[in-house]
């Protein structure tokens, strides 16, 4: 059960239970009024009393006895000691009692009763006298106010007990849900990823389970991320520093007699030390834009003239390699965001650099951008890198942003694999958003989403 369900049960039972009590003391004092005493009537008594005495009398005598309480017994005697009513068992109505008989009879049976003898003549009724006993054994009726100090003490008594038993229940049950999460936190701090989050019970804090597990699958996730990691660099810096030892142990065993070959094979080692640094600075840029301590730096720059100088080395690119480019930066000039120069220069400069690379000879690359509004919002500005090249496979589309990742088109290239990660990397750390839309045959285009604050 929820903990918040708990401390509703907790104070609704505090509110309702005095209700109950006062409804039930109201019930039992109505019980009691309903057990009075059922006087008989005027001709019924008159009759046998011989008419010693006159209706009015006989009503207010009625009405005095029937508020007795129902646990006294008593009997009505005329002047004549007749016994005109009596709900003692041994006393008739209708015999006459002499005053001796009824001491004697008194004193008899007074071990078992208390005994009253009453002369009601503050009521105006003459000529009787009442004769009242309870029994010794039971206790003397509680009165109103006594039923109101015993209600007052058992419901007391049994808010504490339901107070008392709620609140063990809470606390078993925030006690239990601690330890469990306790538990598993220590755990996941050693290490243990392989073994599910498992609490009892249903309550917000037993919930935390849901979001621990999920933390600990992301662990789990990065931590076979990082592991992947390790393996790709040291795989793909393995072929290069493979090769510039060879040409160097070559060089150095005199196996490159002629200059020509000397010069060819320093040539390759040059070549191979570039790609060596292209590698590294992918590496700076991934592990930099993974930590985000970069972002107190961003400042605010309008976006089209820093697209516009990117796309001029696209359009010399495109010359060199034989594409075709095109240019559309359809922004004002004063439409500014906050980014980091360097860093998106990088990752818009591999967009463009796949974009020449998968399209043939004669093949279109196009860059665009352009202002949308959105609502009453800002708006954002989207920049769509676009090849008419062979596409990407379907199966690949889910993955093409992950690191190491490498498509059915690009394995014949060289790199590690980090470039498009690191391009996602840089624009997500912006708070920016990208996607890629792409059929095989029909090219590919990259959109990145930059929402204007």
């Amino acid at each position: 059960m929820k903990i918040r369900n708990q401390f509703y049960i907790l104070v609704v039972g505090i509110l309702v239970m005095p209700v109950l009590a006062f409804v039930g003391l109201f019930g039992v004092l109505r019980f009691r009024e309903s057990e009075a005493v059922q006087m008989p009537g005027y001709d019924e008594v008159s009759s046998m009393a011989g008419g010693t005495f006159d209706r009015e009398s006989w009503e207010r005598l009625s009405d005095f006895i029937s508020h007795k309480p129902p646990t006294m017994e008593f009997s009505i005697l005329d002047a004549e000691s007749r016994i005109v009513f009596s709900t003692i068992e041994t006393h008739k109505a209708g015999d006459v009692v002499s005053d001796e008989a009824l001491l004697d009879y008194i004193r008899d049976t007074s071990v078992d009763y208390f005994y009253q003898i009453d002369a009601p003549e503050h009521l105006g009724v003459g000529g009787f006298f009442v004769l009242t006993r309870i029994d010794r054994a039971m206790f003397r009726p509680l009165s109103p106010a006594q039923w109101l100090v015993t209600t007052f003490a058992v419901l007391m008594a049994v808010l504490f007990l339901f107070s008392a038993g709620m609140a063990v229940l809470i606390a078993r049950s925030i006690t239990q849900s601690v330890l469990a999460l306790d538990a598993a936190t220590r755990r996941i701090a050693a290490g243990e990823l392989d073994r599910a989050i498992e609490v009892r019970g249903s309550n917000e804090i037993t919930s935390l389970a849901s979001s621990l597990n999920s933390m600990r699958l992301a662990l789990k996730d990065d931590q076979a991320r990082r592991s992947r990691f390790i393996m790709g660099v040291t795989h793909d810096l393995k072929t290069p520093l493979a090769l510039i030892k060879g040409y160097a142990e070559a060089i150095g065993d005199g196996m490159a007699d002629e200059a020509a070959d000397r010069d060819r094979y320093v040539g390759i080692i040059g070549a191979k030390v570039d790609q060596l640094a292209g590698m590294i600075d992918d590496l700076i840029d991934f592990v930099r834009v993974d930590t985000a301590e970069w972002r107190s730096r961003l400042e605010t720059a309008p976006l089209a003239p820093f697209l516009r100088g990117l796309c001029k080395r696209l359009e010399a690119d495109a010359v060199l390699l034989g594409r075709r480019a095109e240019v559309a930066i359809d922004l004002p000039d004063d439409l500014a965001a906050p980014f980091d120069e360097r860093l998106l220069t990088r990752a818009i400069e591999n967009l463009i650099g796949n974009a020449l690379r998968y399209t043939a000879s004669g093949g279109l690359v196009r860059v665009s951008a352009r202002s949308e509004a959105v609502g009453p919002a800002p708006g954002r500005v989207v920049i769509e890198v676009s090849d008419d090249g062979p596409g990407i496979d379907p199966a690949d589309l889910d993955s093409i942003f992950d690191p190491f990742y490498r498509g059915s088109s690009s394995r014949r290239e060289q790199g590690m694999g980090l470039g498009l990660s690191v391009v996602k990397g840089v624009i997500e750390s912006h708070g920016w958003g990208i996607g890629v839309v792409s059929r095989p045959g029909e090219g590919s285009t990259f959109v990145i989403d930059v929402p204007l604050a």
